[in-house]
């Protein structure tokens, strides 16, 4: 992985007031600071409960700045949802590597997404739990996050003789169970077990695929990984 620091902690930070750095840069920079906002604030008060003015003083910035770069609270939710699904695809694209068998990908990525929901607990609630209770096009990033994940997951029907007699909708349902294991993790405040799952999802994931026996091995391992 290019950087060892989370997520969140790439983000730049910077103190408020003048300075002299140039102005695009300093208009990002101020941009971030209210999508990290937005997240940490949704993540403790739930969307709904969140105002514009507590996201403008989190992130330190004037009112009126925040006014320059959305046009409301649910453009700022949008935008920061966004953000996080694309940096935790950079995250996966950066430590999954793609000569490996399609198994030994899923099981690497599962174990990656999971690790990321301890660590960067705030936007995994805000895509996880908060996009369902946001309004509709929230809900349909949700839904859109999911079905990303579905083309790579098909990858393994190859691995099946009998895949023409999977489910259609067979990818969005696994990994709609996935994020509702993390949803109630999230939910019950323990987001930093949520890696403790990876036996579970990875039973789950690859069992339509490789066959019980395989995915309990996988399963296996994992755990094994864990309680070392």
């Amino acid at each position: 992985m290019a950087e060892s620091r989370s997520i969140s902690e790439r983000l730049a930070k910077m103190p408020p007031g003048r300075h002299l750095l140039p102005r695009d840069f300093v208009a990002q920079n101020q941009r971030e600071r209210i999508l990290l906002a937005t997240a940490e604030l949704v993540a403790e008060r739930s969307f709904q409960k969140t105002t514009i003015e507590s996201i403008a003083k989190t992130a330190r910035v004037a009112l009126s700045t925040f006014y320059e770069h959305f046009d409301d609270k649910e453009a700022c939710f949008l935008a920061a949802f966004d953000e996080s699904v694309e940096a935790a695809a950079a995250v996966f694209a950066e430590l999954v590597d793609p000569a490996d068998d399609w198994a030994d990908q899923i099981a690497g990525g599962l174990e990656v997404f999971l690790e990321m929901v301890g660590t960067e607990t705030p936007r995994a609630t805000l895509c996880i739990v908060e996009s369902q209770a946001a309004g509709t096009a929230a809900l349909a990033r949700y839904q859109a996050m999911l079905e990303g994940v579905a083309p790579k997951l098909r990858e393994g029907r190859a691995l099946n003789p009998r895949a023409a007699r999977l489910p259609e909708g067979l990818e969005v349902s696994i990994a709609g169970g996935i994020a509702w294991l993390v949803h109630q993790r999230l939910v019950a405040g323990e987001a930093g077990h949520a890696k403790e799952l990876l036996p579970e999802v990875l039973q789950i994931t690859l069992t339509p695929y490789v066959g019980e026996l395989e995915a309990g091995r996988a399963a296996d391992e994992a755990r094994a990984r864990i309680a070392a």
